[in-house]
């Protein structure tokens, strides 16, 4: 099933009680999706320059389309290093070897959110906080485990300034309004295994 789902066979026992384990019961996790987080080391305040000069070089004009939202961004040394860090974060924490697919800039100026979307066939997407004033939104992860009630499982994480999620590409999310007056910048990136 690779990274970020794994069926458990033999799960946690539950804390023993007289009566689970005279009964010998057993509580087993059959699903649980990992979410990496980290920090990154570069110089956020060029790649926020980087990012806000590429701001209008959009790779789709269609307002409607999530990938209005997108701007290119250029190939940099920044991005590079980024790209290395999460590679050996990724890998010490799953020893699971990835590769860039792509990357690209995300701004949101006051009153933008990001309607709900997963990265369709990707391993593994990403996202690094560049620029984040109060009040400039959270990421919402919304697993879709239970088909009665697709709120069951929402995780909810501000922002962090040079903090990044590493997550698998079906899974859900959405970006919340930017109520703050600044640009909340960020880059997002996409990885597929390195076999």
């Amino acid at each position: 099933m690779g990274w970020g789902l794994k069926k458990t066979i033999s799960g946690k026992r539950a804390k023993k009680d007289h009566n689970m384990s005279d009964r010998n019961v057993e509580l087993i996790n059959i699903a649980k999706i990992d979410l990496l987080k980290g920090r990154v080391n570069v110089d956020l305040n060029s790649l926020s320059k980087i990012l806000i000069d590429n701001y209008c070089n959009k790779f789709e004009c269609e307002v409607e389309s999530t990938y209005s939202e997108d701007s290119i961004c250029p190939p940099n040394q920044i991005v590079d290093d980024i790209i290395e860090q999460m590679k050996v974060d990724f890998y010490a924490a799953t020893k699971e070897k990835i590769k860039p697919l792509d990357y690209w800039g995300h701004i949101h100026e006051k009153n933008m959110s990001t309607n709900t979307h997963n990265h369709t066939n990707t391993y593994v997407s990403a996202v690094v906080y560049v620029e984040v004033p109060q009040g400039s939104g959270s990421i919402v992860f919304k697993p879709r485990l239970n088909q009665y009630d697709n709120g069951a499982y929402i995780s909810k994480f501000a922002p962090e300034r040079g903090v990044y999620y590493m997550f698998p590409g079906y899974l859900d999310h959405f970006v919340t309004r930017n109520t703050s007056d600044e640009l909340r910048i960020s880059l997002s990136l996409n990885f597929e295994k390195d076999e």
